[in-house]
């Protein structure tokens, strides 16, 4: 595209969590860099910086540099990347808030002096506005960008990978799997509406889909240019279309791409075709959210499943010989010891490969958050995997946070990559 407006410097941060362990790529920013690329007539010099491998003075430094400093948070990270802004800011530079929780809380994020406009939503669209207007000598200072969802993803370049260093995130799962892997999104959106996800914030109740040549497209360009060996599918729920699934396994082994996957499944949308079509195609894995072995808290949990389905769908995933990963969630308010009970039963009759325990958390905008007492949190002390707000009517805080780990410890030898760093 001809070069036909203003030269612009943008430098994209991704804050850290507090955490140093493993953190995955910045596809969100990636998806934004390439489509800025695209669609802007300008001339365009952009870098990317993480918390998690970068130091706060490199990052300050950048930023001090750029016309636009533009952050994707987390709620965790929130904290992070407001004490960089605040480093950051000076009479001459733009800087935008994005990401789930800006989305979920702009009103709160857009009242920091040192944070000129928040993005809510998806930002592709919304960035390119923002990056027009400050071209254009736009004042846009306490301003939200929200641009209407973009229907076709095919539309969408893939991934800037080398803007946002990705190559970082493949060497880390390397060193700790000694496998090259990277992620890919091939739908945006979820129509399950479990009471402890935030996913809403971001995207509509609609599922859109990019098409199966289009994803296989980008498999085997990473496949090419970045040796990657196993793909790991960043959906909410990957198998939301068993159409959709059908016809993307089919087309992998037309076209013979081999390499492995695993993918975020629900209960619900499996069936044995589907995994047939699945192990067929190179799946490996599928991740399932058990959450609770209690009726009672899986409707609760608005998990629209039940136990029976979900032993179902393990032994059927099992015998296509695919691994399972059992999420488990801990701390609903009406949660008893003997509801825990039943639901370390239920893992024990499943025998998933993998497990992981985690702790309920009021993330903005889940059903247990309070907007009134909770906007103002510290949130990087806020976390999944251990946090000391939650408990139930029956059971404290510290008796959740014993139980937990006493679970952790039990299946210590499946436990997830996080929780066996803790230990």
């Amino acid at each position: 595209m001809e070069q036909t407006g203003v030269k612009m410097k943008i430098v994209f941060v991704q804050p850290n969590v507090g955490f140093k362990g493993h953190t995955w790529e910045a596809l969100g920013i990636g998806y934004i860099v390439a489509y800025l690329k695209k669609y802007y007539t300008g001339d365009l010099d952009i870098d990317f910086y993480s918390g998690f491998y970068d130091y706060d003075e490199q990052i300050i430094e950048a930023g001090r540099n750029a016309d636009i400093i533009g952050f994707s948070c987390t709620s965790p990270q929130y904290k992070h990347g407001l004490n960089l802004a605040k480093q950051i800011k000076t009479p001459d530079n733009h800087i935008v808030f994005g990401g789930i929780h800006p989305s979920a809380l702009p009103d709160s994020v857009s009242k920091e002096e040192c944070i000129d406009a928040v993005v809510t939503g998806e930002g592709e669209k919304a960035m390119l506005k923002l990056v027009e207007d400050v071209a254009k000598g736009a004042n846009i200072h306490k301003r939200r960008y929200a641009v209407k969802y973009i229907e076709n993803l095919d539309e969408l370049p893939f991934p800037d990978r080398a803007t946002i260093k990705n190559e970082r995130n493949i060497l880390q799962a390397f060193h700790d799997e000694g496998v090259r892997i990277t992620s890919v999104l091939s739908s945006r959106g979820c129509p399950f509406r479990c009471s402890f996800c935030c996913s809403r914030v971001l995207w509509p109740h609609k599922t859109r889909f990019r098409s199966s040549t289009n994803i296989l497209d980008e498999v085997e360009e990473l496949i090419r240019d970045r040796d990657i060996q196993f793909l790991k599918f960043a959906d909410d729920t990957f198998t939301v279309s068993k159409q959709k699934v059908i016809d993307f396994c089919k087309l992998k082994m037309i076209r013979g791409i081999s390499i492995p996957y695993g993918a975020n499944a629900h209960a619900n949308t499996i069936d044995e075709e589907m995994l047939r079509y699945l192990a067929e195609s190179g799946c490996r894995e599928l991740w399932y959210g058990v959450e609770s072995g209690s009726p009672r808290i899986l409707k609760e949990m608005h998990k629209n499943t039940d136990v029976s389905r979900i032993k179902t769908v393990f032994k059927l995933t099992k015998e296509y010989g695919m691994k399972t990963r059992a999420y488990f969630l801990l701390g609903m308010p009406n949660e008893t010891t003997e509801d825990i009970e039943m639901t370390e039963r239920l893992c024990d009759e499943l025998q998933p490969d993998i497990v992981g325990f985690t702790l309920l958390a009021p993330f903005p905008c889940n059903e247990y958050f309070d907007c009134e007492t909770m906007a103002d949190w510290d949130w990087s002390l806020v976390d999944e995997y251990g946090n000391d707000w939650v408990r139930t009517e029956t059971i404290t805080n510290r008796e959740l946070n014993n139980i937990q780990q006493r679970l952790v410890t039990k299946y210590q030898n499946i436990a997830t990559f996080r929780q066996k760093l803790k230990k």
